[in-house]
């Protein structure tokens, strides 16, 4: 589903002229759940997620989701089908329709895509890697995307206006620690470095998941780069209970929400929020701890100032959280 595409009319921003557009595709989100299910050890912000899936699907099919992982490069290689020649369609389906249109594709287009990955496929293969992605929709997946993707849309959106007002720049820097950008060049430190001038870049993709963490994904197909955007990383020790009460505790007061509220508009210091909302300094500071300790809220000091602003990924996923929990 496309989101938006953007023209970067920022003048000082370093993508400036550059075009982009952000997208999100369900299929790629589910072969992305699929990726963690074959390695969940290495993803630590989706453990709790991988030990509430081990209690709703049964072990033969998470047994044939890892008894592909060789041939599909852990689910990677078939996620760039969101990609490429035929990503228009593809990403702009739900998951069903997707899956009935991969299964209809010649095995010459698998093939070109799994070799990119470094991979082969026969047809007896890409026959099970349909057979298994639809049990795995119907048994669980298709009860988490209808979460999902409204709150992606949502964050994504969010994104787009970020590049409408900064600049592309400024959010592409900040998908992950491992790309860089520069007066020239857009940079991936990888197992190497791999350097994409501005000038060579014909568009910019962007997708969004909660899966992919710790991942930077990264490709380039026809001078178009595409990448991932990763949201809402669960804590690594995971003590959902506690944190979804503290996250909740943030909310139940009516001060609270108004705090929330002003802060949403405009980030704020202590003195100035007290002035708005005619109460106190100190009560505005005991509501912003526990709007803090929720993880609602964040802060940073600008000179003898500290500015409190809100966190937008936690409003963002509030109902995912209670429905992992709940779940």
């Amino acid at each position: 589903m496309r989101i938006g595409i953007c023209t970067d009319r920022i003048e000082d921003s370093l993508t400036y002229q550059m075009s982009g557009e952000i997208f999100f595709s369900p299929l790629f989100e589910m072969f992305a759940a699929m990726h963690v299910i074959c390695n969940p050890e290495h993803h630590t912000a989706r453990l709790h997620w991988w030990e509430r899936l081990q209690q709703q699907i049964d072990e033969e099919l998470i047994e044939e989701i890892r008894g592909l992982s060789d041939c599909t490069d852990e689910w990677l290689a078939p996620m760039d089908f969101a990609f490429g020649d035929a990503s228009v369609e593809i990403r702009d389906m739900n998951v069903p329709e997707a899956l009935i249109t991969l299964e209809a594709y010649p095995i010459s287009n698998w093939k070109r895509i799994f070799e990119d990955n470094g991979k082969t496929i026969t047809p007896t293969q890409k026959k099970k890697i349909i057979q298994v992605a639809r049990e795995f929709y119907d048994k669980y997946f298709y009860q988490e995307i209808i979460i999902i993707e409204p709150l992606m849309n949502s964050a994504l959106r969010k994104m787009l206006k970020s590049w409408e007002d900064e600049g592309m720049a400024k959010s592409l820097s900040e998908i992950h620690e491992r790309l860089k950008l520069t007066q020239e060049e857009i940079i991936f430190y990888k197992n190497k470095e791999y350097h994409f001038e501005y000038e060579n870049v014909g568009k910019v993709y962007v997708t969004g998941s909660i899966f992919l963490s710790p991942h930077l994904i990264l490709g380039l197909h026809k001078n178009n780069l595409f990448t991932v955007k990763h949201f809402y990383a669960e804590a690594v020790d995971t003590c959902p209970p506690e944190e979804l009460v503290k996250l909740y505790k943030g909310l139940a007061d009516g001060t609270r929400l108004k705090i929330l509220r002003s802060l949403k508009n405009m980030p704020d210091t202590t003195q100035h929020l007290a002035l708005k909302l005619g109460i106190s300094e100190a009560a505005v500071s005991k509501q912003l701890k526990v709007l803090s300790a929720g993880g609602l809220v964040s802060k940073s000091r600008k000179g003898s100032f500290m500015i409190y602003s809100v966190d937008e990924e936690a409003l963002d996923f509030l109902t995912y959280r209670i429905y992992e929990y709940l779940m």
